[in-house]
């Protein structure tokens, strides 16, 4: 059995819902083939920002941007990393980030914002409201009402070609789909694929679990197998989290319903700011862990046995080293100092940026399973199921190195007063996730997936993570962003493409993705 429409898209998630909502509303048909149970990807569970420039909610805040100015701030975000941008594809995001929040509002999406977004100089994050599955569930709803069809537990095992070599399909449990038009790539990154992981950055990172499982990089394997490359692909989004609480996150569950979205846009945009951060700082202190800033105040990390577990400077460092315990377990301790300094701005402990700050007492308040908080190490240690022996080893030989000036066991650079005043503190326990991976299939900036050469493969595009093409997102709400610009502008542009001629399956080799 086979089935045939105008465009084939594999992967369901922001980038491929706004790609076939592209190319319905184009006026093509549209298959979606969706691995996962239900649809929604990394976007569903993401925090949700949407960074972008010349947006209505802008213009009624006051803000002057522009995209040039856009431009300039994501260079200066780049730092060392501007030598590889593909200046082509940031300028397609900047010009299109501010028509596409304008495009989702247009559906349902309401958003609170504009915020501020350090380092950049005008305010651009959108905070979707009243969560990321407000995306989902309106892309959804717009998805059926033009009739695109979305197949659910359907993993792609290998793209078709035909005997002139386009890519032309795709075979999926077994049953065969094809797009006259084009095939389009939208499955997410790699961050759950330990053999790429390892393979281009390292085994120590291969460890980091995902915050999303779904991320095996198919669309890597099947890309590269059709004849594309990928670039980029050493730079992953490593950190420390907080267990999952137990607690009810009210955010998280309410539902996304435009009528009660722009209800809640209205009431949000008039609430007072200190009482909008109150209510956002249980969600805050349940998503989002420590600023590295605590450590280099003089926290250290330890393990589930009360050891240090490594150089506190960095967020991926730290990661690598949790995972690397096998229980995926580690402690922030600190002392009464570093309590002080993050209970007030401007020192808070985590933070959404110009919307949320909390601060250590907040965590007693909303998040009492992580707080921890004793008289003596010893009786922090039993607090948190560690030796306390090796607890206070751990940190004695830590204030000897702080009072030394050098940390002779990991070489951290910045260490703080040390853990030395009593009461003595603790958050955790926290695990180690990559939230994103940042690689992805090269493609030219019709989103075409290109060889080495730069020369497209005949039929096969890609977009989101799986087409970000060295496009550098290093700052909140570019990714979000990029999902929904570059899904909606692959979507036309396959959907501009004539019919195939020659829809035969040529027996040349599997294009399989063995992820």
């Amino acid at each position: 059995m086979a089935y045939t429409a105008d465009v084939l898209i594999v992967g369901a998630g922001g980038s491929g819902m706004a790609a076939a909502i592209s190319a319905a509303s184009s006026g093509a048909s549209v298959v979606v083939l969706e691995k996962c149970p239900q649809v929604g990807g990394s976007t569903a569970l993401s925090v949700g920002s949407f960074t972008a420039a010349n947006t209505s909610y802008q213009f009624r805040a006051g803000v002057n941007d522009s995209i040039d100015l856009f431009v300039e701030d994501m260079k200066t975000a780049n730092g060392a990393y501007e030598a590889r941008e593909n200046q082509s594809l940031r300028r397609i995001l900047a010009e299109n980030a501010g028509p596409t929040v304008e495009w989702l509002s247009s559906l349902g999406v309401q958003f609170l914002g504009p915020t501020p977004e350090p380092p950049y100089d005008k305010p651009r994050m959108h905070n979707v409201l009243p969560n990321s599955r407000a995306y989902r569930d309106a892309l959804l709803r717009e998805c059926r009402r033009l009739g695109v069809t979305i197949y659910t537990s359907m993993r792609v095992d290998e793209l078709l070609r035909n005997t002139a070599g386009e890519i032309i399909g795709a075979a999926a449990n077994g049953t065969r789909y094809f797009g006259r038009r084009g095939v389009v790539l939208t499955t997410g990154d790699y961050s759950a694929s330990t053999e790429l992981k390892a393979k281009h950055v390292g085994e120590d990172a291969a460890r980091i679990p995902p915050v999303n499982p779904a991320n095996t990089g198919d669309g890597f394997y099947l890309g590269e197998k059709a004849g594309g490359y990928t670039l980029q692909m050493d730079r992953l989004y490593e950190g420390l989290r907080f267990a999952p609480s137990k607690r009810p996150d009210l955010i998280k569950m309410l539902p996304s319903v435009p009528a009660l979205n722009r209800v809640m846009r209205f009431v949000v945009e008039r609430l007072p700011k200190n009482l909008l951060a109150y209510l956002i700082r249980g969600a805050l202190t349940s998503w989002i862990g420590p600023n590295v800033t605590m450590y280099r105040a003089g926290a250290i990390l330890v393990d589930g046995t009360g050891r240090r577990l490594a150089n506190e400077d960095t967020d991926s460092t730290m990661a690598r080293a949790v995972a690397a315990t096998g229980s995926n377990t580690g402690f922030m301790v600190f002392d009464e100092q570093v309590a002080q300094k993050f209970s007030a701005w401007p020192n808070p402990v985590s933070t959404f940026p110009g919307v949320a700050y909390a601060y250590v007492q907040d965590y007693k308040r909303y998040r009492p399973d992580v707080y921890h908080r004793a008289d003596t190490l010893e009786e922090l240690a039993d607090e948190i199921g560690v030796d306390p022996a090796t607890l206070r080893a751990t940190v004695d030989r830590w204030n000897q190195n702080v009072q030394d000036g050098k940390d002779e066991d990991h070489g951290r650079q910045h260490l703080g007063s040390g853990v030395t005043q009593g009461p003595f503190y603790a958050l955790g326990p926290m695990n180690a996730y990559i939230t994103l991976a940042d690689g992805g299939l090269g493609v030219d900036d019709q989103l075409r997936v290109v060889r080495e050469d730069g020369t497209p493969v005949p039929g096969l595009w890609a977009a989101g993570s799986t087409g970000q093409g060295g496009l550098q997102l290093l700052n909140h709400g570019l990714h979000i962003g990029w999902a929904m610009v570059s899904g909606r502008i692959v979507g036309r542009n396959v959907a501009a493409c004539p019919h195939r001629t020659d829809m035969r399956v040529a027996s040349t080799g599997p294009t399989t993705a063995d992820a």
